[in-house]
């Protein structure tokens, strides 16, 4: 009997032919007119994945092959009875694939292409719940029962043809230990290191056996190898390749595998958080699907720490960094602060306790405000200065913005000199400050910048000026 297995993508009722990797297929198996089969569906679902078997629990299956959609016609091949399903796989029992009306449809062609659809049926219904239509090729005949038989050979004798058939037929094996117990030798394992025997006869014909023979063994062969060698992903839909580049006892394999169809994004989500006792083991459980996962976790219950102890925190102020002027009580001008900690309460702090401690400057220097700039000499007194203006003077620029005015002229006594004063020690000019002036209020004659003057000398710092 024929075994017809097809990969079918069962994802809409027009079922897509595929192969075993889920990869489309374009050439389509074909059934033979007049040959016994069994059609195998294997179905999948659109990630190449087998259908699941819940998806295909159904009473009653039809299955019907036709060449045309004209329902009130019969079909050229037909099945109500013996279908069966086993997990993904359908199998369809083809016993009867002769039919006047297949005959008819192929005529003198060689094949032909034809439409099948199976029809599953709930307990109960006349309306298939599932339905799935694809194509199949069917071969012709080119000798039918009944179209004539040729005359046989009147002497018995058998035509040379018969005899290489004959000769082609496979050889049915048995082995032996002892030439008395047998057993069937299998083709798909070795021979039993224990046979000496075998005997053969032809396995179509099945006449008698041939006589015992011995079975000579050979010399332990020589130890095989098998290499991996270049592995290379080809385009999706391409045929995989494997090809021997070594010899037959130390191969070397390179392959050829298709690139996979991508795939659908899966998910991952946290579903309940629930802690346990400490004896338990810790559980992760997925309550979800393979590719939409929910997570549920046990987690076990910790072991139970030591009791922690007290600590306690004491401040303390001072003038200076050194702990000069100590106390417990901030003031504006403590401006230094130092910390200590204690594992257990201190009932008087002292000076002492805070031998160790390091004293870090947390208050600022109190700011110096000066009121209103008073001007005077012997002979007047101006508040409230908003301006001044030398005349006869010569200012130079000193370093870091400083401005030196000079009223040592010619005409000047040293008496006359005394009289005045340097403004705070260094006397930062605003903007607006003119510099010097002239006997008629003018601006200052003469603006002198050296490339570098020594610091001036400090002096007190004086709100007014010395007459």
């Amino acid at each position: 009997m024929q075994t017809i297995t097809m990969y079918l993508r069962s994802t809409s009722v027009k079922g897509t032919l595929v192969d075993e990797w889920n990869q489309a297929v374009s050439s389509l198996p074909a059934l033979t007119r007049g040959l016994r089969a069994n059609l195998v569906l294997r179905l999948l679902d659109a990630n190449g994945e087998p259908l699941s078997s819940e998806a295909l629990n159904y009473a009653t299956w039809d299955f019907a092959i036709a060449n045309d959609w004209d329902t009130t016609t019969a079909p050229q091949i037909r099945v109500s009875e013996g279908i069966a399903v086993e997990g993904n796989e359908v199998h369809i029992p083809l016993t009867e694939t002769n039919t006047d009306e297949l005959i008819k449809a192929l005529g003198k062609n060689e094949s032909q292409t034809f439409g099948c659809e199976l029809a599953g049926f709930e307990t109960g219904e006349t309306t298939p719940g599932f339905l799935l239509q694809f194509d199949i090729a069917i071969r012709n005949r080119r000798a039918d029962a009944g179209t004539g038989t040729p005359v046989p050979v009147g002497d018995g004798t058998y035509s040379s043809a018969q005899i290489r058939a004959l000769f082609a037929a496979k050889l049915e094996v048995q082995v032996s230990s002892d030439g008395a117990d047998w057993h069937t030798l299998d083709p798909e394992s070795s021979t039993p290191d224990a046979a000496r025997w075998y005997r053969f006869r032809n396995q179509m014909v099945g006449l008698e056996w041939s006589d015992p023979l011995p079975l000579v063994v050979g010399p332990r062969g020589e130890r095989s190898t098998i290499e991996i060698g270049e592995v290379k992903v080809v385009p999706n839909g391409s045929p995989a390749k494997v090809e021997n580049v070594g010899d037959e006892h130390d191969a070397k394999l390179n392959f050829e595998i298709p690139q996979g169809s991508r795939g659908m994004a899966a998910t991952i989500r946290v579903g309940t958080t629930q802690m346990v006792s400490a004896e338990e083991l810790p559980e992760i459980t997925n309550s979800g699907t393979e590719s939409n996962a929910i997570l549920n976790f046990k987690i076990p219950r910790g072991p139970k720490g030591e009791t922690g102890h007290e600590s306690f925190l004491y401040v303390a102020y001072a003038e200076k960094s050194d702990g000069t002027g100590f106390s417990l009580t901030p003031a504006s001008h403590l401006k230094y602060r130092a910390e200590i900690q204690s594992s257990s309460p201190i009932g008087e702090l002292t000076f002492t306790h805070f031998a160790g401690a390091t004293w870090v400057k947390y208050l600022g220097d109190n700011s110096t405000v000066y009121g209103d700039v008073l001007v005077a000499d012997a002979d007047m007194s101006v508040s409230k200065v908003t301006r001044i203006v030398f005349e006869n003077a010569k200012i130079r620029k000193g370093i870091d913005g400083e401005v030196i005015v000079n009223f040592k002229e010619a005409e000047v006594t040293n008496d006359e000199m005394n009289r005045y004063a340097v403004v705070n020690a260094r006397t930062r000019l605003s903007s607006w400050t003119n510099g010097g002036g002239s006997p008629s209020s003018g601006l200052g004659t003469e603006l002198i910048t050296p490339a570098l003057l020594p610091e001036t000398i400090a002096f007190p710092v004086y709100s007014s000026f010395i007459g």
